[in-house]
């Protein structure tokens, strides 16, 4: 397996995994097999291990005795919900941020955008998404909230392999990169309402494309 710039061989697995679960090509209820893993991806056990361990961890699939790790079955109805709550949770903090930022928080992130538009450019969308996922970060730190940063970090660490999935989506990363811009502009001027709107909209569009995606797959599994 070719090693992506600054990806570890688990990083790597977990991504193709991801991918692999998502678009339906490992269906849900399949068992994932560390050895037959390792040989399809060139790698020892250890890096499969630790990417089944994060795919644990974030939801997408759960071990169960004498199956080992076996892949769910996505709850569409759920996967809406979160992100209904993750808009609103976003929409808050994008409207305490504009109010409450320093100078300093301000231009970091509109310095993290302007990286982003320039990993964008270069087609480099692991970084794309590392940075689009700090820009959120920034804005959520910058409410100054500890209850409200724990509470949407909380839920926001469930959706993390979902948002990283459907910025794969046609034309998603460019619309992506636009609602930041938006949302940045906002913060910028310290527009606490339109802040708030254009951060709720973004996640809830994220959620909508998202969940689109994954019942189309489920249906297209049940009825091969």
């Amino acid at each position: 397996m070719a090693r992506s710039a600054g990806m570890t061989h688990s990083e790597k697995v977990r991504l193709a995994l991801e991918q692999d679960i998502f678009s339906g090509a490992i269906a849900p209820g399949s068992s994932l097999d560390e050895e037959e893993l390792a040989r399809r991806f060139e790698v020892s056990r250890t890096p499969v291990r630790e990417a089944i361990l994060q795919l644990i961890e974030s939801g997408i699939v759960e071990k169960r005795p004498r199956q080992g790790a076996v892949v769910t079955m996505t709850d569409v109805t759920d996967l809406i919900r979160q992100f209904e709550v993750m808009s609103e949770l976003e929409s808050i903090c994008a409207k305490y941020s504009a109010r409450r930022m320093t100078p300093e928080e301000r231009a970091t992130l509109k310095e993290v955008h302007e990286q982003s538009e320039r990993a964008f450019a270069a087609g480099d969308q692991d970084n794309y998404y590392a940075l689009s996922r700090k820009f959120h970060l920034l804005v959520i730190d910058g409410t100054h909230n500890k209850e409200l940063i724990d509470m949407t970090n909380k839920l926001g660490s469930k959706l993390v392999p979902y948002r990283r999935f459907q910025l794969g989506y046609p034309g998603q990363s460019q619309s992506n990169l636009e609602d930041h811009r938006a949302i940045l502009e906002a913060i910028l001027a310290q527009d606490v309402e339109r802040a708030a709107e254009q951060f709720r909209k973004h996640t809830k569009v994220q959620g909508d494309i998202l969940a689109d995606y994954i019942a189309m797959n489920e249906e297209r599994v049940r009825a091969s």
